[in-house]
């Protein structure tokens, strides 16, 4: 269990990833973008499929891997419909006869990536400068699979040691839609040992 000031200094940490998220989302869509935070909480992972309704759930989820001084395994997460309307705010061209965007091809998934490319440095970027540390993300890769599988499958090189993840459930705000996203950052042992004592003044 983590204690009470671990869980502010990590709130203030992804508030700060969240301002910085937004900035950086609406000169990407030249769009005015609003990241907010509405929970923080370090979890357990076989509890988070549960933030999508279950594990049988489909989800998008864009893995990246961190390395430098804080490493792990980094993750942005949509529900299919919510990702689906992320794309046609971009512009995704994959469309069905009503005009709607239907599925995600090369270029929907590149917009994607590239979206989730700028929430997890953002988010990143903020907690290693909270703590005086450095770090880059990997370029994102997109998956579509249920909730279950890409939390247990796509995480499974840092799971076999570390079993809980921080976990930042945040709201996409642009033009007059509102899109659940999940922020995922799972550390090396190490590394959350780190953060930890790095959170906490010790």
């Amino acid at each position: 269990m983590l204690s009470t000031q671990v869980i502010s200094e990590l709130e203030i940490v992804a508030r700060r990833g969240a301002e910085n998220a937004s900035e950086a989302l609406s000169i990407f869509l030249r769009e005015r973008t609003q990241v907010s935070v509405r929970t923080v909480s370090v979890e357990p992972l076989e509890e988070i499929p549960e933030q999508f309704g279950g594990g049988d759930n489909l989800v998008v989820g864009l893995l990246s891997r961190v390395v430098g001084d804080v490493e792990g395994n980094s993750m942005l997460l949509f529900g299919r419909d919510d990702a689906l309307k992320l794309v046609a705010i971009l512009g995704g061209k994959r469309k069905n006869g009503n005009g709607n965007v239907e599925g995600f091809g090369e270029l929907e998934r590149s917009m994607l990536e590239e979206t989730a490319n700028v929430t997890i440095t953002s988010f990143m970027n903020s907690l290693t400068s909270h703590l005086g540390e450095r770090c880059i993300p990997n370029a994102p890769v997109y998956l579509l699979d249920l909730a279950g599988a890409i939390v247990s499958v796509a995480l499974m090189e840092i799971a076999e040691a570390a079993d809980r993840a921080l976990v930042i459930s945040t709201t996409f705000s642009c033009k007059e839609e509102n899109l659940s996203a999940i922020f995922i950052f799972l550390p090396s042992p190490e590394s959350l040992a780190a953060l930890e004592e790095g959170l906490t003044g010790a």
